[in-house]
């Protein structure tokens, strides 16, 4: 876990909600003080109508309101992300289908699960490197949904091992059709948390945040 990450989150949220509630104090004072002074310096002959100073006093009374609303929703947002953070932490053990990176390392085969456009009559796999450049381009059958892949680039080679983005593009005719992501299960080791929510670290290596999910199973 990483303690600081959280720690520092925890102080700017604190930190913020001091500043929020000081600054509401300082205008409200304000905001009275120049009331004070409207009403002594009004014209005796013709003063201000007290409704007007009801409205006024309503008007902050609403902006009071919205910040501590806001000072609340921020609270309870810090309280779902824990709550959320327990809750996954349950997943670790279980395999997980995700829709994020695969990683190429010796002996590890893994099974792609794919989409190919029914009007597609070309397909290749492609795959990126962690720096976005393209590194693999290999045909693949349009009929096919599923590919165990260990690296293989599909001319005999084979990729460095390493963690690659992998997508299906396709061609209907002369048109490129939308590429198409790729899914494939991996166990969770451990869960991360840091400022900005858990994040799953997978036993490829890859990690991945729980939105990237789509299917939970018992680990085989």
């Amino acid at each position: 876990m990483d303690v600081q990450s959280t720690s520092a989150a925890t102080g700017t949220a604190n930190k913020v909600e001091a500043n929020s509630a000081a600054a509401l104090s300082s205008d409200f004072d304000t905001f009275l003080s120049l009331l004070t002074a409207q009403i002594r310096n009004q014209d005796p002959l013709q003063p201000a109508d007290g409704t007007e100073y009801a409205a006024q006093l309503a008007q902050f009374a609403n902006v009071e309101q919205a910040v501590r609303t806001n000072e609340l929703l921020s609270e309870m947002m810090a309280a779902f992300g824990a709550g959320s953070a327990s809750d996954v932490a349950n997943w670790i053990g279980l395999d997980v289908r995700h829709d994020g990176s695969v990683a190429v390392a010796p002996g590890r085969t893994t099974r792609l699960e794919f989409d190919i456009p029914a009007i597609a009559d070309r397909a290749e796999l492609v795959a990126f490197n962690e720096d976005g450049f393209e590194v693999m381009r290999r045909p693949i059958d349009t009929r096919s949904e599923t590919l165990d892949w260990h690296g293989g680039d599909g001319k005999g080679g084979q990729l460095p091992d390493a963690i690659y983005k992998l997508q299906i593009e396709a061609q209907s005719g002369e048109q490129a059709l939308d590429p198409r992501g790729v899914r494939s299960f991996a166990r969770v080791e451990e869960v991360a948390l840091s400022a900005s929510g858990p994040e799953l670290v997978l036993d490829s290596g890859v990690r991945v945040t729980p939105d990237r999910l789509d299917l939970l199973r018992a680990g085989r």
